[in-house]
């Protein structure tokens, strides 16, 4: 095990295989987003309810250069490698975090989509994610091409 910095957020204790480790600071980050998932969408057995969206500095900075495309529909460039990306889903409006999903840009091809993923059942912070490939990628890729993989539909900026 070693720790992990990425622009600024120490991620302790990640180990050497490249496992995301839970983002203690994911509030302090760049809220990007929020809104709610509600019945009907395919999401909604897993992270009902309201969510918010952060990210770190490498992955904010992209997005504002590109948050305009983003709005018009148009599939903007690749994150950059480094990008991390956490999702937050609440029990309640904002109050008590239920779920942290995680993910890193690493542009690695061994990694599903180029990117890391990893999920966090709380308050245990229990690993969520079994397969990336199943858990989370057939979803944010499926179907999709020259995009990124990161949905943003609630997207205020």
């Amino acid at each position: 095990m070693r720790g992990l910095l990425i622009k600024g957020l120490l991620i302790a204790g990640v180990a050497v295989a490249g496992d995301l480790e839970f983002p203690e600071n994911w509030s302090g980050m760049n809220k990007v987003e929020k809104g709610a998932i509600m019945p009907g969408n395919p999401l909604y057995g897993i992270v009902p309810g309201y969510h918010e969206t952060y990210m770190d500095e490498t992955a904010y900075a992209h997005f504002t250069k590109y948050v305009a495309d983003l709005k018009k529909g148009k599939t903007p460039p690749a994150f950059p490698k480094g990008s991390t990306v956490v999702f937050v889903n609440f029990k309640d409006k904002g109050k008590t975090p239920r779920v942290v999903l995680v993910m890193q840009k690493t542009g690695d091809p061994k990694d599903e989509g180029g990117w890391k993923w990893e999920g966090f059942l709380l308050p245990a912070k229990k690993r969520i994610v079994k397969n990336a490939a199943k858990d989370c990628a057939n979803c944010h890729y499926k179907g999709k091409k020259d995009w990124d993989g990161l949905f943003l539909p609630h997207v205020k900026k």
